[in-house]
C-alpha cells in the first residue's frame, strides 16, 4: 500500500509537466511559509539558475537571490534600469509582490524577450505563479504599432500631395482618395470610398475608365493619358493621368496619379526643355474621362451633329478657322478640333475673318475649312466662299446662358406623343417660366430590360450559387455586391426581377428597395423585388413589405425555389387573344 501513493504522485506530476509543455507555461508553487512546493522544468527556460535551486523546500528568498545573481532584473521601470540596483531591495520588492492576493504583469527579460507573470494567493496560503513567454505577441504588437504609424504617415502624405491620386482594389472599388482628387468633384472622401466608377460617372465615361483600369490590373502594364477635365466649379484642369498596378498576386490594386499641367497649357508657366517631353502626348489632351458636365456635353453634341462626319473624321493635320462671336462656342469647337489633331483658331466676325485670311495668304499658309456661326453679322459673305475654302454653317441657337431653354423647346414634342413607359410627363403650362421635358427613352437602356434577373448579394459563395442556378436555367443576370450597386445596375439594365439580399454593406436591401420604388414613381414602372433572407422572421418580412418588396425567400436557395419565383414574377406570359 505504501508503494502505491508515490507511484500515483509521479503519474500526476508527469501529467502536470506534460500540461505545462502543451500550454507553453512554467508553474511555481510556494506554501504559506514561502517554501517551494513545486517548480516545473520549464522555469529553467526563463531563468538561467542552477537546477538544484528549485528543489522542493527551497526558500523564496533563495530562489530570488539566485535569479538576481544570474543577471536577470525584472520588475524594474525602464527609466531605472541604468542605475545600480541593491540586491536586498530588489528581493524585498519581489517578495512584496509575491504576497499580493493577485498580481499580473508583463516584464521584459533581455533585449527581445517578454514574460507574462501571473501570481495568485489561494485561501490556504499557497501561492501559484505562472510564467508565459509572450515575446512573439509583443513583437506582433510592436509591428502593428509601427504599421499603424506608417499607415498614418502614408495617409498624411497622400492627403497633402498636390496631385490628385486614387487607389482602387482588385474589384475596382475606391479604397483611397486624397483631397486633391475630391476637390475636382467638390466632394468628400466618404462619398467616394467604397464605390465604383459606375456610381460616380456617366455610363460612357465609366466604361472607358473601367476598361483602362482592368487592363492595368490584368496585364500590369502602366497606362498614360493626357486629359482635359472640367472641374465641378467649371474651370479647366489639364492632367497627364498615369495608372499603375501594385500589390501581390491576388491582392493587386490600381493606383491612379494625375499630374497637373494646367499652368503649362494655359501659359501661366513657361515650358522648359525638360518639361516639354511631358507635354508631348500623341493626340494631345483628350476630353475628360472622369468628370461629366451634361450641359457642356449637350452643347458639344448639338454643334458636332451639324458638321459633316467626313470632316470630323479627317481633322488630323488640317487647318480650321472658326468664326463665332460666342466665346463658349469658340471654346467647344476649337478644343474639339484640336483634340482630333487639327490646327485650329477662331475669329469673332467678318472683319477679323478677312484680316486673318489676308495675313495667311501673305505667309503662304492655307486654310482647309471654315466653320461659320450663323449669328455672325454678314455671315452670308463668308458663305459666298470667294477665297475657295470649304465652308460649313452651324446654327447654335441659344448656346450659352440661355441654353437650357433651347433644350426645353427641342424636347417639348415628347409631351404630345405617347411615352413608351406610360404617362410619365406631366404637362406644364406654357406660361411657366421654363421647364424640362425628358425623353425617357434616353434614360433607360430598354423599357423591358436587357438583363432578366438582378441579384444583390455580398457573399461570394452565395453569388456563385445564384450564378450557377441562373446560368443553368439560361437566364441572363447581373450580380451586385451591395445595395448601392444594385440600384445603379437596376437603373442601367431595368431587369425583369430583382433578388435582394437584406443584409449588405454600403446600403442594405431595405434601403435599396425603397430607393428603387421612389425612382419608379417617376417612370410609372414596377420591377418585382423579392427579398432573400437568412431567416424568415415576421418583423423582417414586414420591413420588406413596407419597403415595397413583392415577396421573400429564405436561404439556402435552391434551383426549384429560384425557378418558382422567376415563373411567378418574370417569365414572359403568353398573349391572350380576344375574339
Amino acid at each position: 500500500m505504501n508503494d502505491v501513493a508515490p507511484s500515483d504522485a509521479h503519474i500526476r506530476l508527469g501529467m502536470f509537466e506534460a500540461a505545462c509543455d502543451i500550454l507553453a507555461a512554467a508553474v511555481i508553487v510556494y506554501d504559506r511559509n514561502d517554501c517551494l512546493v513545486f517548480a516545473s522544468r520549464q522555469v529553467l527556460r526563463y531563468f538561467p539558475i542552477p537546477p538544484d535551486t528549485l528543489t522542493p523546500g527551497a526558500r523564496l528568498r533563495d530562489v530570488l537571490g539566485a535569479i538576481f545573481d544570474s543577471g536577470v532584473r525584472y520588475g524594474i521601470a525602464p527609466d531605472q534600469r541604468h542605475k545600480a540596483i541593491n540586491r536586498e531591495e530588489w528581493i524585498s520588492t519581489r517578495i512584496s509582490a509575491h504576497w499580493r492576493e493577485q498580481h499580473e504583469t508583463v516584464e521584459r527579460l533581455g533585449r527581445d524577450r517578454w514574460i507574462h507573470f501571473r501570481k495568485r494567493r489561494l485561501p490556504n496560503g499557497y501561492n501559484v505563479t505562472t510564467l508565459v513567454d509572450v515575446s512573439e505577441q509583443k513583437k506582433q504588437e510592436e509591428q502593428w504599432r509601427l504599421d499603424l504609424e506608417r499607415i498614418a504617415l502614408t495617409e498624411e502624405i497622400l492627403e497633402t500631395l498636390p496631385s490628385p491620386m486614387v487607389i482602387k482594389d482588385r474589384n475596382l472599388t475606391y479604397i483611397a482618395v486624397n483631397k486633391a482628387f475630391c476637390a475636382i468633384y467638390d466632394t468628400s472622401a466618404e462619398s467616394v470610398l467604397g464605390r465604383t466608377i459606375w456610381a460616380l460617372a456617366d455610363a460612357e465615361s465609366a466604361g472607358r475608365i473601367e476598361a483602362s483600369d482592368r487592363a492595368v490590373l490584368e496585364t500590369g502594364e502602366p497606362f498614360t493619358l493626357a486629359e482635359h477635365i472640367i472641374r465641378a466649379d467649371g474651370s479647366d484642369l489639364y492632367v497627364v493621368t498615369r495608372k499603375y498596378r501594385i500589390g501581390a498576386p491576388g491582392h493587386h490594386a490600381v493606383v491612379t496619379v494625375m499630374d497637373d499641367l494646367s499652368a503649362f497649357v494655359t501659359g501661366e508657366r513657361a515650358v522648359a526643355d525638360g518639361d516639354d517631353a511631358l507635354m508631348r502626348v500623341p493626340g494631345g489632351f483628350v476630353e475628360a474621362q472622369n468628370c461629366f458636365d451634361p450641359v457642356r456635353d449637350a452643347e458639344r453634341r448639338l454643334l458636332l451633329t451639324q458638321l459633316n462626319p467626313e470632316d470630323l473624321g479627317a481633322m488630323a493635320g488640317r487647318r480650321v478657322l472658326v468664326v463665332t462671336p460666342n466665346p463658349r462656342i469658340e471654346d467647344i469647337l476649337v478644343g474639339e478640333f484640336k483634340a482630333r489633331g487639327a490646327d485650329c483658331c477662331a475669329v469673332t466676325g467678318l472683319r477679323e475673318y478677312e484680316a486673318f485670311l489676308d495675313l495667311a495668304i501673305r505667309h503662304a499658309l492655307s486654310v482647309d475649312l471654315v466653320v461659320v456661326d450663323d449669328n455672325v453679322p454678314d455671315h452670308g459673305e463668308i458663305l459666298a466662299n470667294r477665297h475657295g475654302i470649304a465652308t460649313r454653317l452651324i446654327v447654335p441657337d441659344g448656346i450659352g446662358s440661355d441654353f437650357m431653354r433651347v433644350l426645353v423647346e427641342e424636347h417639348e414634342l415628347l409631351s404630345e406623343n405617347e411615352s413608351p413607359l406610360g404617362d410619365i410627363v406631366t404637362p406644364v403650362s406654357l406660361s411657366d417660366d421654363w421647364y424640362i421635358a425628358t425623353d425617357i427613352a434616353t434614360m433607360l437602356p430598354a423599357a423591358i430590360g436587357d438583363v432578366e434577373v438582378l441579384v444583390a448579394e455580398d457573399n461570394q459563395i452565395n453569388q456563385f450559387v445564384f450564378s450557377q442556378i441562373l446560368e443553368g436555367m439560361g437566364i441572363s443576370h447581373r450580380i451586385a455586391e451591395n445595395g448601392e450597386e444594385a440600384v445603379m445596375l437596376w437603373r442601367k439594365h431595368q431587369p425583369r426581377l430583382v433578388l435582394m439580399d437584406i443584409s449588405m454593406p454600403v446600403m442594405n436591401g431595405i434601403d435599396a428597395a425603397m430607393e428603387i420604388r421612389e425612382a419608379e414613381k417617376l417612370t410609372g414602372t414596377h420591377t418585382p423585388i423579392v427579398a432573400v433572407t437568412a431567416q424568415a422572421l415576421n418583423v423582417d418580412m414586414q420591413n420588406c413589405m413596407d419597403a415595397g418588396m413583392d415577396d421573400y425567400i429564405t436561404k439556402p436557395v435552391s434551383p426549384d425555389m429560384i425557378e418558382a419565383i422567376y415563373r411567378r414574377y418574370a417569365a414572359p406570359r403568353p398573349e391572350k387573344s380576344v375574339a
